[in-house]
């Protein structure tokens, strides 16, 4: 079916398909491309709002942490806490709470005695003396560890971001300093109206289900638990849905505090119409560009095709002429494409013809008076070449027997080289080995010179350690004269100044264990510049010894290279005396070969020479014969 096609029929067809396909398979993989980039964008905007939460939520935490750090570190705060003196906090904290409540939605200041026992809450002044060792497991933790707790839990008031620092009264634990911020409600609200972000915080409840902390999402949780508690357990999940007939897509992810009970799960919304809007009409253009190629392809096919079918036509019509006999009129076709070169070629071809057949019809008679000619001359050739066959055999014989002696001697020159070849080739590997001899001891000579070096710096260093010292004992003593009259005004001081001295004695021991240290590390230092200068007499010996080697290495590699000079040359006067024994057997077997040829060629010159008598009548016939084809061709006015 295909065979029987017209060609420019099979040439669209062909680029039909490929255009198709190539614009089917670019609008496919651009598509593709399309909705993943979209899809990205949507997660990176997702992601960057749960990044806005999430530094928020650390905000919180970081100024409840500060809160607690300055209050824990406050002198007056530690020493009224060991005093136990309820009063003084309630003098200075219950009002300042209300004021932080209403500006910073601060939920809570508490104050608590170890284990986990409260003594003072600012958001329910009154109430003291409670256990909260089961219900506030992180302050028994912060106190009993000795180490600052934060993170988002549970309060009396909703969820806050709290923190706690342990109180130190002179390096005595005395309590814990607990501060909230608020992340209800009115967190998300803020978040929503400063950074237009809908964000919710679900944490799980004792039902198995999760209870909103705050939330800008609505009332109702727009994703199931299952999804929560899949986020819960680290895996970010990502839902459609449509929201009010609006697409949204619903980001959650887990974010973990530091309690046992902390752990919530972040839920970001954001509005899709856009990235969907967008994918529609990049859809929608791209099919229609893809299609709008596909029509602006098969056009220019159609009259591509079209084109090369005329001009394919014309160069058939030339050649159908010349095929028929008619050598007088040219193809008619323009142009420097592969039709107009295959016109141009047809012309040739012609033009050829044209004078082949001139030149045949001319030369007939001159074959046929050659033909008569030749058959006088092949007669007298056949005496000839009798005589000549018989001296060719006898050179022949002579011929052999030279062969022979030059392949014996072509023998005996091979054996020669490949013995030069052996000398040369071990003198040269002694030769390199001896280079790596040279070569390493340069090398060991360098890290020997280096070694040397280093050696005599550490020297020079470890004087320096001693200057060092010298210091020390200087400070040491300064020290010790420091500590005796501090010892004398703590003695002055009385019952105050024991702590003072106390201090000062140790002060004084400290110095007199640094003045012994540094007599033994003087002591070691001398002990390594006495090796130091024995190393540095030691080295200075092997350098000598590595120079004398290098010295005589240089000597040996030198008669090495004498050595590979001479047996190079004997290799080359070698080499030229089995060259000129190979192309003498060479030059013999060649004439030896010529010679049984010749002696061939002449047994069979005779009946050749019978064979071209009978051709010469044959050419004569066939000369009558070309005469009348040639008639047949029209070779216009020259004809």
């Amino acid at each position: 079916m295909i065979q029987n096609m017209r060609i420019w029929v099979k040439i669209v067809l062909v680029l039909g398909v490929a255009i198709i396909s190539s614009v089917a398979v670019l609008t496919y993989f651009n598509l593709a491309r399309l909705n993943e980039l979209s899809h990205r964008a949507e997660s990176s905007a997702l992601e960057a709002q749960f990044k806005v939460v999430s530094y928020a939520l650390g905000g919180e935490l970081r100024k409840a942490e500060v809160m607690t750090d300055l209050l824990a570190n406050f002198p007056l705060v530690q020493e009224k806490l060991s005093d136990g003196n309820r009063e003084w906090f309630d003098d200075q904290f219950v009002s300042a709470f209300e004021v932080l409540t209403v500006r910073y939605d601060v939920t809570q200041l508490q104050f608590h005695s170890p284990p986990a026992t409260s003594f003072f809450r600012a958001h329910d002044a009154g109430r003291f003396g409670d256990d909260l060792s089961i219900t506030r497991p992180h302050v028994l933790a912060a106190n009993r560890d000795n180490r600052p707790m934060k993170g988002i839990s549970r309060t009396h008031s909703g969820f806050a971001a709290l923190a706690v620092s342990p109180v130190r009264y002179f390096g005595q634990p005395v309590g814990s300093v607990e501060f909230g911020m608020g992340v209800g409600q009115v967190f998300f609200d803020k978040l929503k109206s400063n950074d237009d972000v809908n964000a919710g915080l679900y944490v799980p409840d004792n039902k198995g289900g999760f209870t909103a902390v705050g939330s800008a999402l609505g009332a109702e949780s727009l994703v199931s638990d299952d999804t929560l508690t899949q986020a819960l357990n680290g895996n970010a999940q990502i839902v459609y849905t449509d929201i009010e007939g609006v697409p949204h897509t619903i980001y959650a992810a887990d974010y973990g505090g530091s309690y046992a009970k902390t752990d919530g799960v972040i839920v970001i919304a954001i509005d899709t119409s856009a990235f969907v809007g967008a994918r529609f009409d990049a859809r929608r253009n791209a099919i229609l560009v893809g299609l709008l190629s596909i029509v602006f392809g098969l056009l220019l096919a159609i009259l591509l095709a079209r084109h090369l079918g005329r001009r394919i036509n014309t160069v058939i019509a030339g050649v159908d002429r010349i095929a028929e006999g008619d050598l007088s009129a040219d193809i008619p076709l323009e142009g420097r494409d592969e039709i107009a070169c295959l016109a141009q070629a047809a012309s040739k071809m012609r033009g050829k013809l044209h004078s082949l057949v001139t030149e045949v019809s001319v030369n007939a008679a001159k074959v046929l008076s050659a033909s008569e000619e030749i058959l006088g001359a092949v007669e007298g050739q056949a005496s000839t070449s009798s005589e000549m066959s018989s001296s060719v055999a006898e050179i022949t014989s002579t011929m052999e027997e030279l062969s022979a002696s030059s392949t014996v001697i072509a023998d005996h020159s091979t054996s020669v080289v490949d013995i030069a070849g052996q000398t040369l080739d071990g003198s040269r590997k002694s030769s390199e080995s001896m280079e790596d001899v040279i070569a390493r001891m340069q090398d060991i000579s360098i890290d020997n010179q280096k070694s040397l070096k280093e050696i005599v710096d550490l020297g020079a260093k470890s004087k320096e350690i001693g200057k060092i010292m010298e210091i020390i004992n200087a400070v040491a003593d300064q020290t010790k004269l420091i500590a005796f009259n501090a010892a004398l005004e703590a003695s002055s001081a009385g019952e105050a100044g024991k702590r003072f001295s106390v201090v000062a004695s140790e002060i004084r021991r400290l110095a007199d264990s640094v003045s012994e240290s540094t007599e033994e590390i003087a002591k070691k230092i001398s002990e390594i510049q006495e090796s130091i200068n024995l190393l540095v007499i030691s080295s200075e010996k092997g350098s000598s010894g590595i120079a004398a080697g290098s010295t005589a290495s240089s000597n040996t590699a030198e008669c090495l290279h004498e050595i590979i000079d001479a047996a190079s040359q004997a290799r080359s006067a070698a080499e030229q005396i089995s060259l000129s024994t190979k192309q003498q057997k060479t030059a013999s077997d060649q004439v030896v070969v010529a010679l049984r040829e010749i002696v061939t060629a002449s047994s069979s010159t005779a009946g050749s020479i019978n064979r071209i008598s009978q051709n010469s009548r044959e050419m004569s016939s066939l000369s009558t014969r070309l005469d009348e084809l040639v008639g047949h061709f029209n070779l216009g006015e020259d004809d």
